[in-house]
């Protein structure tokens, strides 16, 4: 059975602002449909939005730290069923407990925890894809961490990664000292 699991910063019903909540609300039930023998995921962050509606409706799958520089940040990895495909929320209230989904001068740090946190969930919850589709800046750090750090790894050796653009005007540009500092790349 193939696996793949969707990595992006929105999805329809539960946070959106444009195409890419359309797409990764859609894709993955549809990938699923024409496909039924491949096993499909997707994993978001837990948005302010999401907690108030559909926290009390998922499962709590696994609780760690990620490591960002020299600090440690709690992450707790949430459960949700819908059309044949199970949806992760990466929790983090520092990160994600805040009434937009982008704008904040902190982007760049929180979607770097976001993409950290992806990387280290896998383990945590049994499940190791064949393919790590990421779509759009939020989520381009997982294929450079796969690359660079995480392709050591036995259970990452053979996962292959899939980057999507939906909107070039997106571009996620930091400060480039964060490189080091929240990266933790050189």
């Amino acid at each position: 059975m193939k696996k793949i699991l969707f990595v992006g910063s929105e999805a329809l019903p539960f946070a959106a602002t444009g195409g890419l909540g359309d797409v990764l609300g859609s894709l993955p039930a549809a990938l699923r449909r024409a496909e039924p023998d491949t096993d499909v995921r997707v994993v978001m962050p837990m948005y302010q939005v999401v907690a108030a509606k559909y926290k009390a409706q998922m499962t709590k799958v696994a609780e760690f730290t990620v490591a960002l520089s020299w600090r440690r940040q709690y992450c707790g990895v949430w459960e949700y069923d819908m059309n044949g495909v199970t949806y992760y929320f990466i929790d983090n209230e520092y990160y994600f407990k805040r009434t937009a989904l982008y704008g904040s001068y902190d982007d760049g740090e929180r979607y770097a925890f976001f993409c950290k946190a992806v990387m280290e969930m896998m383990p945590h919850i049994g499940f190791m894809p064949d393919i790590l589709h990421c779509h759009d800046w939020q989520s381009a750090l997982c294929v450079i961490y796969l690359k660079r750090k995480y392709c050591y790894l036995d259970e990452y050796a053979d996962m292959k990664a899939v980057y999507t653009i939906h909107n070039i005007d997106y571009q996620g540009i930091y400060n480039f000292d964060i490189l080091g500092d929240i990266f933790c790349l050189d």
